[in-house]
C-alpha cells in the first residue's frame, strides 16, 4: 500500500506557553527532588566515613594482637604512617568521604583535610603506652586493651586542625563550627567537636566498633582512664542546660 503523505499543516505542535508549563513543571520537581537527593549524599558518605573506621578497628585490633594488648608508645601527628604495615597504603582510609581540600584550599574547618598525607581522622593521644609528656597525669593513659567498657573510650574519629588530641572533661566548646583549639593543650575536645555529619561526628571504640556520635555527647566519652563524666560541667550529669552552649550547638540533642 502506497503511504500517505503527512499534511504538516495537521500536525499540532507545542504551544509556548504549553512548553514554558512543563519547563516550570520540571524545575518545580528538581527544587523538590535537591535536598533530598544531597541528603541522600551525605548519608551515603556517612556510612562511607563508618566503613573507613571500621577498617582501622581491624587494624588496631591486628597491631595489639601482635603487641600482647599493648597500645603504641607516643606516636606524634604522623601516627597513621607508624601503622602503615597494617593498611598497606591503603590512602583512602586516611580520608572521611566529606573532606575534600585543605584550610589553605579554602575548605570549611568541619570539612577540611588536617594536612597532605595525615588524612582527616584525629586519634584519642590518652590511648598511648608510657607517654612521653611529663605534664599530663601518667595514670590517665590506657597503655593496653585489657579493660572493661571498651564501648565507650574513643580511638579515633572525624577530627580538624590536628591530627590528634587529649581531650578532658573541663574542656569548653568551640564558639562556632571550626574554632580551634586556642592554645597548646586547651581545649582539645574542639578537634573532634566539628559538624560534619549533621551534628554527629563518626568515632572508633576501643572495642573496635564504630558508631556516630552527637556532637554535645562527646563530653559523655571515656576519654582517658579518670575519665568521669559527671564532673564536666558540659554533660546533663554534671548540670549544663542548653542555654549554656554555644548558638550555634544550642539546638543539638542533650546528653
Amino acid at each position: 500500500m502506497e503511504r500517505q503523505p503527512v499534511d504538516i499543516r495537521r500536525v499540532k505542535a507545542f504551544t509556548l506557553i504549553e512548553l514554558l508549563v512543563v519547563i516550570a513543571i520540571i524545575a518545580l520537581l528538581m527544587a523538590i527532588l535537591m535536598p533530598a537527593l544531597n541528603r541522600v549524599k551525605k548519608q551515603a558518605k556517612d556510612i562511607y566515613c563508618r566503613g573507613n573506621l571500621r577498617q582501622w578497628g581491624l587494624v588496631w585490633a591486628m597491631y595489639t594482637e601482635d603487641n600482647n594488648g599493648k597500645l603504641p608508645v607516643m606516636l606524634g601527628p604522623n601516627w597513621m604512617k607508624r601503622l602503615i604495615d597494617y593498611y598497606r597504603k591503603s590512602d583512602k582510609l586516611l580520608y572521611c568521604p566529606m573532606t575534600k581540600r585543605t584550610l589553605w584550599e579554602g575548605a570549611q574547618p568541619c570539612y577540611a583535610i588536617i594536612g597532605e598525607g595525615l588524612g582527616s581522622y584525629s586519634l584519642n593521644e590518652w590511648i598511648y603506652d608510657e607517654p612521653g609528656y611529663t605534664n599530663r597525669p601518667v595514670e590517665y593513659y590506657w597503655k593496653h586493651v585489657r579493660h572493661r567498657g571498651l564501648y565507650n573510650v574513643p580511638v579515633m574519629g572525624d577530627g580538624a586542625w590536628r591530627s590528634d588530641g587529649q581531650p578532658l572533661e573541663k574542656d569548653d566548646p568551640p564558639n562556632y563550627d571550626g574554632e580551634p583549639r586556642g592554645g597548646v593543650a586547651t581545649n582539645e575536645m574542639r578537634i573532634f567537636s566539628i559538624n560534619r555529619h549533621n551534628a554527629f561526628v563518626n568515632i572508633l571504640f576501643m572495642d573496635w566498633s564504630t558508631r556516630s556520635v552527637g556532637l554535645k555527647e562527646l563530653w559523655t566519652l571515656e576519654w582517658h582512664c579518670g575519665y568521669k563524666p559527671e564532673d564536666s560541667p558540659w554533660t546533663t550529669a554534671g548540670g549544663v542546660s542548653p542555654s549554656d552552649w554555644p548558638e550555634w550547638m544550642r539546638h543539638f540533642k542533650d546528653y
